[in-house]
């Protein structure tokens, strides 16, 4: 289990994160909802380790464990192809690029139909398809994502979502910042971020997940506030 305690985080006045504390276990999918600039890029930052926390800490319960963080922001070169990309950034040996279960990583995504191609030359899903694989190859036990879905058409959605859901059932563990229903309808638990403060909408084991965009937009927008009630079996639709 991955653990995060306490974590304060601020700029200058402006207090970002106040006392956010949540953990993640194997196979399991946490889903952060807020607002722009409510801090889940932040948060994510400072689970990865890129940001220092003011205060808290984040840990894994058995002392050890790998982290891989897959930011918002395209991080590959445009001018360079994907396999130049993927040397780039993969720490591991250059001999295990090719390794058999890198080939299978590769196959998954669909990389290896593209993967000589200049990266400038491919759509938005294949870059981010191509930067999920080079994430991956780190064999992470918890995998961070920023916003993994934004710009995607449904079918490449479909392709990503669909690798990750077969990731989580071989025990991986996953911390997404997401405004797409899509992407939240495979986590376990989903938690709101606002005015720096984290608190539960679904845990898995408390009330029904909400099923519409609405539902999850009166939450960002804290219309409903404490005052949230969730949707029964019938209501859903």
């Amino acid at each position: 289990m991955f653990r995060a305690e306490s974590i304060y985080k601020s700029y200058g006045k402006k207090q970002i994160l106040t006392d956010v504390s949540l953990s993640v276990t194997k196979g399991t999918c946490l889903g952060l909802l807020g607002l722009n600039g409510s801090g889940k890029s932040t948060l994510l930052n400072i689970l990865a380790g890129c940001i220092r926390a003011d205060a808290g800490r984040c840990y894994f319960e058995n002392g050890k464990g790998k982290i891989a963080f897959l930011p918002q922001e395209n991080p590959l070169i445009e001018e360079l192809t994907c396999m130049d990309n993927i040397r780039l950034w993969y720490r591991g040996k250059r001999k295990d690029i090719f390794h058999e279960k890198n080939k299978t990583l590769f196959t998954a995504l669909g990389v290896d139909a593209f993967i000589n191609e200049r990266v400038k030359n491919l759509s938005g899903g294949m870059k981010k398809r191509l930067s999920l694989a080079i994430t991956m190859m780190e064999e992470p036990d918890l995998l961070l994502l920023d916003e993994p879905l934004a710009a995607l058409d449904l079918l490449c959605k479909n392709g990503i979502l669909t690798f990750l859901k077969k990731w989580l059932t071989e025990g991986g563990s996953i911390i997404l910042a997401t405004h797409e229903t899509a992407a939240l309808d495979i986590c376990t638990d989903i938690y709101s971020l606002h005015n720096g403060i984290v608190t539960p909408v679904f845990t898995g084991k408390q009330g029904t997940r909400p099923c519409r965009e609405q539902e999850y937009m009166d939450i960002l927008l804290q219309k409903q506030e404490n005052s949230y009630v969730y949707p029964t079996d019938q209501n859903r639709f």
